[in-house]
């Protein structure tokens, strides 16, 4: 392995099943798509860093359907935020908080206002990424 060349399994597969093994469900019947490096979608403020696509019951992206109807799940991540896997890696406890929130809405759980929710509409700091996302950190093998 080339030196500093990052070793395991790769960030985006392992954000999504640190997500699933958090939340204890998966969302969309297990068909969602995790899509890095995105443009940001028209509409959306320049600063979000993921967000969620879907069809329900209730019409695209409508979060007041139940989550049972959701299908073609996807969850996007923004390229100024995680261009690259080292940028995932480097940034791995966003990357999973980031992961876990948007999986969340997938479930049907709206924004949160209780401190420390991975479901707070805004991060500011790591205050509220989960131990399980510290634990699964994935490390760099050495030179």
């Amino acid at each position: 392995m080339a030196p500093g060349k990052l070793a395991g399994p790769d960030p985006v597969a392992l954000a999504a099943a640190v997500a699933e093994r958090y939340w204890g469900a998966v969302p969309c019947g297990g068909q969602i798509a995790v899509l890095a490096d995105s443009p940001l979608a028209p509409g959306l403020d320049p600063t979000t860093d993921g967000w969620v696509t879907f069809n329900s019951s209730l019409g695209p992206n409508n979060l007041e359907a139940p989550a049972g109807t959701y299908t073609q799940c996807t969850i996007s991540l923004a390229h100024w935020r995680w261009s690259t896997r080292t940028d995932m890696e480097d940034d791995w406890n966003m990357f999973c908080l980031t992961v876990i929130h948007e999986m969340g809405h997938l479930l049907g759980h709206p924004h949160s206002s209780i401190p420390g929710s991975v479901m707070a509409p805004v991060f500011t700091d790591e205050s509220n990424v989960p131990p399980i996302c510290r634990a699964t950190r994935p490390r760099r093998t050495l030179p």
